[in-house]
């Protein structure tokens, strides 16, 4: 069988793309294919595409209309015949040796996901960030562990996608895909896998290279004009009562991502704020029925408030939650 497929969802980065691609094929680990989903683009990305598959018959090229990386990850696992499956962005790269290295270990002990850590790169200038191997719980490294074994911590690893290394298999027996959206499409995989994963182990290094605050980026985008947190707080909720988890984890994946609605109400753009809070507002009253114990049943945003406001209001809320609970 195959040991690896990577799974690269393409839109408009032409520019990128070469280095992402020679990361890849420049490893020292040859057994793999490149599904590349290019995705509607519009710039050059599948001329780059073409030219490197002349070179490469490890390269899959699907064509296909916009639909956002989620459909195009999905459509690439769907198609990938490896072992393991890793999703990279395309306008990322691998460190040197990384393949070789998070294969071995994730064959060596069977793993359903193994878990790494990512550099953050602004331009040519690399550092430790937010995704660093620095930032996992020390306290889960060198051991074998369970969704079981993190589920207080769970929120302390890191939700993308390209920060772990899935065993195939796991992901189709369990139907785990990514959320369909065109923001936080990991955050569906991400919650689905934790729950389920039986083998799960961290690789205390950094092996990716994430590039930060590239022009055209969704995740660039200083004033937010999308409802991605209320979708995934919706898929989430629809998760985890499939699973009869609702009450183990009401106050651990409700909370977080009902928090995020809420920050992204206060960075809303102004002109589409109106529609945004309607829409809140409606999440806000089904939780307030749902889950009547949780800090929301004393939080009355206004559509006014600022990104300030309303995190001093989550606060007091929380405050006297917990006070009167």
């Amino acid at each position: 069988m195959l040991k690896l497929s990577i799974v690269i969802p393409v839109y408009n980065i032409e520019r990128y793309l070469p280095c992402c691609l020679d990361s890849i094929l420049n490893q020292d680990f040859s057994d793999f294919e490149i599904i590349c989903i290019n995705d509607g683009s519009k710039d050059g990305s599948l001329e780059v595409l073409k030219s490197y598959k002349q070179k490469d018959n490890r390269i899959i090229i699907v064509d296909k209309a916009n639909e956002g990386s989620g459909v195009a990850r999905n459509y690439g696992l769907n198609i990938a015949r490896g072992e393991f499956v890793y999703f990279v962005d395309g306008d990322d790269s691998l460190i040197d040796g990384a393949l070789s290295k998070i294969v071995q270990v994730a064959e060596d002990n069977y793993l359903d996901i193994l878990i790494f850590g990512a550099y953050s790169c602004y331009d040519k200038i690399q550092r430790k960030g937010s995704y660093s191997v620095d930032r996992l719980p020390k306290k889960f490294f060198n051991r074998l562990f369970s969704s079981k074994d993190i589920k207080s911590d769970i929120f302390k690893f890191p939700t993308t996608a390209w920060t772990k290394l899935y065993r195939r298999e796991f992901l189709i027996e369990n139907n785990v895909k990514f959320q369909e959206i065109k923001v936080g499409q990991d955050q569906l995989l991400f919650c689905h896998s934790f729950i389920k994963a039986e083998r799960i182990m961290i690789y205390p290094e950094n092996i990716y290279r994430y590039r930060k605050n590239r022009e055209g980026s969704v995740t660039s985008t200083k004033f937010k004009c999308n409802y991605s947190p209320i979708y995934v707080f919706d898929a989430i909720e629809k998760l985890l009562k499939s699973e009869n988890l609702t009450k183990e984890y009401e106050s651990i994946f409700l909370d977080t991502y009902f928090s995020k609605a809420t920050s992204w109400l206060g960075k809303f753009d102004e002109k589409l704020k109106p529609d945004y809070y309607k829409e809140y507002m409606k999440l806000l009253a089904h939780i307030q029925k749902e889950y009547p114990f949780g800090w929301w049943v004393r939080f009355n945003p206004e559509i006014s408030d600022t990104y300030g406001s309303l995190k001093l209001k989550q606060f007091i809320a929380k405050a006297c939650n917990f006070v009167l609970r």
